[in-house]
Parts: structure tokens; C-alpha cells; sequence
């Protein structure tokens, strides 16, 4: 009976040497960096499935799963097929963190869509540096870049070109010489209201503590600010800060009797968001913006996804910024994984992000030392309820 055991022993010792040689000859051949070669591509979206910005996320998955979609169709990224992970941030900094880290643990996933919110992202990068993980910021803060985290790439402008470009249309184009600026104290929207100031500054427009109305991020009534303003000598009003928010400013712009006939309305990317169009109804209407994205896009990449969501998603009349952000995203992971002549070597493919070169749909993407990829911006009017396109502006 001893020996019985004995040999029985000795053959599960056998198989479990052979199972960890295996293991580890799959380990290799994928550096530890992800799934193995030969395997589904596993690529992380961190966005709100579930919370106050769920239509955001909503659209995000939908960008990004119509490039798996097309790309997968089109004979996958050196013969393999991508395959879409979802983490839900919810509508917080502490979910978005954690909803960022499962990702990151996950060694089957080789690159990471992160959120469209700056300040969840560079909460995140931390880990992202500790993993060695390509991670997308699909946030437009020049604050990501900053942290000159080697692992993170932008896909979206930064908001100093935001600044650059909004400043010079509200100056040159639509004459405002004093402008009242109310934007959001949150870390994004303080940083593009620091970069508005000295825009508007080298264009020769003097900003002064009582030009700028900061409010808090969870603030719901403005109209305090919108009286002050109205009440001043004010030219124009620009106004800074997230989707919601921006809808319910444009309504109370609106209630309060300030329309764009009597001064110009501008705001930032959020003011021509369908959250925000959606929610504000008429009172955004004659709203100008800075924005990534316009709708039908500003090249024919940008018209090709255009026609080839609304087709995927009938349910939607048109696209939204986060729906085409998330789309380039994937599009500029899958073409590092090509670049790189691997979908699972994780230093690789970072590697490979400075030799990205290619027409997305919201910008030409090429690199830049500062990590970020696109090089324009549009200048856009909501009219009866739609996006239409002012300008667009190369900006480097």
C-alpha cells in the first residue's frame, strides 16, 4: 500500500513539473507582459457603465467596441483577434482608481483605455508606472503630461491648446476685450482656466481677480455668478467645466435672460457634448466651444466613423467626443501592437507609441515628447440643437 502512495505521489509530482514548465514557457514567450501570443487580445476601457455619467460611458464603449468590431473584421492585429474588458468607474476619483487597478492586475490585458476625466487618471498613474502597463489617459489635461509618467499617452489636445485657440477666437474673431470666466475649481478646469488667463493675456486683454468666477465641482446653482456677471461690464462669458454641470449653466444662463445676442457664450469642450445638448434643450443653443471633436468629424477618417456608428448604433443620431476619443484609442493601441510586431509584450508596445503616425478621426496622431498625440481643434456654434463647425485650428 506504501508503495502504492509512493508511486501515485511521485506521478502528481511528474504533472505538477510539467504543468509549471509550461506555465512558465507561456510566461516567456509573452516577456510577462500580458496574454500569450496566439490568444484573444484582452485591451481595458475604464468608463462609467453605472452613475450620474453613464451616457458617457455608454458612448465610450461604444467607440471603442465599434474599432474592435472593424479591426477584428479587417483580420485582427497581427492575425489575432482584440477582445474589449470593461472596469465601471461609477461617477467618482475613487472608483475610477480601483476600476483601474483591476485592469492593471489583470495579465491578460496589454493596454488600458483609461477615463475621460483627467484627475481619475493621474490619480491612477501611479500604478500604471509600478505595472509597466500602456495606459491611454483619454483625459486632456496638461496636468497628465506632467507627471511624465513613462507608461501614459494622451489621445485628446491638451487643454493649453484649448486656451491658446479659445482665447484668440474670443479676442480676433468675436471682439471680447473683458471676459468674465467662470469655470469649475476641480484640477482640470482650473488648470485650462490658468492657461485661458494667460492666452487671453498674450493677446493682449488684461485678466484680473474680477474677471474669474470659480465654483466648486459640485455646485448646482450659478446663478449667483451668471448676476454678478451681468451686472459687471463684461463683454463675453466663458464658461469651464464638466458635461452636467455645463447643461445646467446653460439653462440658468438662459433663465436668468443673458442669451448670445446680447454678448458671446463660449465654453469649453463639455458645452457641445450630447449630455450637455440633451439636458439644456434650447438654452444651449448659440453656445460657441473649443472642442476635440465635432460631429461628422473634420477629415474622412472622421466621416467614415461618423457614417459607420450611427449605422453599429441607430439608437444615436450622431457621435459624441467620447465616443470617437475611445474609437482613436484603439486604433492607436492596435497600431503600437503592429509597430511593435507583438500584442502582448507590454514594453514593446509602449515602445512602439513613439513611432505612431497615422489620420484618426478626431486628429492626425503623431508622436510628440510630451506624450500627447493630436494636433488640432475645433471651434464649434450649437445651432437648433446641433453641432455645427466654426473652424478648425492646427495648433503645432
Amino acid at each position: 500500500m506504501k508503495k502504492i502512495c509512493s508511486v501515485l505521489m511521485a506521478i502528481v509530482m511528474l504533472f505538477t513539473l510539467v504543468a509549471c514548465g509550461n506555465n512558465a514557457a507561456n510566461s516567456g514567450n509573452s516577456g510577462g507582459n500580458g496574454a500569450a501570443e496566439g490568444g484573444t487580445v484582452k485591451i481595458g476601457l475604464v468608463t462609467a457603465v453605472t452613475g450620474s455619467n453613464s451616457l458617457v460611458g455608454e458612448e465610450s464603449t461604444e467607440g471603442a467596441q465599434l474599432a474592435v468590431d472593424q479591426i477584428n473584421a479587417a483580420g485582427g492585429v497581427n492575425g489575432q483577434q482584440l477582445e474589449l474588458v470593461i472596469t465601471d468607474e461609477v461617477d467618482n476619483l475613487e472608483m475610477s482608481v480601483l476600476a483601474t487597478q483591476e485592469l492593471l492586475a489583470n495579465d491578460e490585458i496589454s493596454a488600458v483605455l483609461g477615463s475621460l476625466y483627467s484627475q481619475y487618471c493621474i490619480a491612477a498613474m501611479p500604478t500604471v508606472e509600478e505595472v509597466g502597463m500602456p495606459y491611454l489617459s483619454m483625459g486632456g489635461s496638461v496636468g497628465v503630461s506632467e507627471e511624465q509618467n513613462p507608461y501614459t499617452w494622451q489621445v485628446r489636445p491638451l487643454d493649453s491648446a484649448l486656451g491658446v485657440i479659445l482665447a484668440d477666437f474670443a479676442v480676433n474673431t468675436l471682439g471680447c476685450s473683458k471676459p468674465a470666466i467662470m469655470h469649475s475649481t476641480q484640477s482640470t478646469f482650473a488648470s485650462e482656466a490658468e492657461h485661458l488667463i494667460a492666452a487671453f493675456e498674450e493677446n493682449g486683454v488684461e485678466i484680473t481677480d474680477e474677471n474669474v468666477f470659480g465654483f466648486p465641482e459640485e455646485e448646482s446653482n450659478y446663478s449667483p455668478y451668471i448676476s454678478q456677471i451681468m451686472s459687471g461690464d463684461f463683454d463675453c462669458v466663458i464658461a469651464l467645466a464638466n458635461q452636467a454641470p455645463a447643461a445646467i449653466i446653460c439653462q440658468q444662463v438662459q433663465a436668468a435672460g443673458l442669451t448670445s445676442d446680447m454678448m458671446p457664450l463660449i465654453g469649453s469642450a463639455s458645452f457641445c457634448s450630447s449630455v450637455c445638448i440633451t439636458n439644456a434643450g434650447s438654452a444651449a443653443d448659440g453656445w460657441y466651444s473649443v472642442s476635440d471633436w465635432i460631429p461628422g468629424g473634420n477629415n474622412e477618417t472622421g466621416a467614415a466613423f461618423e457614417a459607420a456608428y450611427v449605422e453599429a448604433y441607430p439608437n444615436r443620431t450622431s457621435t459624441d467626443l467620447a465616443s470617437a476619443v475611445c474609437y482613436d484609442g484603439v486604433y492607436i493601441i492596435a497600431e503600437a501592437m503592429k509597430i511593435a510586431g507583438s500584442t502582448t509584450d507590454r514594453e514593446a508596445i509602449n515602445e512602439a507609441m513613439k513611432e505612431i503616425d497615422f489620420e484618426g478621426c478626431i486628429s492626425h496622431f503623431s508622436y510628440y515628447e510630451d506624450h500627447s498625440f493630436a494636433n488640432m481643434m475645433n471651434v464649434t456654434q450649437n445651432v437648433d440643437g446641433k453641432v455645427m463647425a466654426v473652424d478648425v485650428v492646427t495648433y503645432r
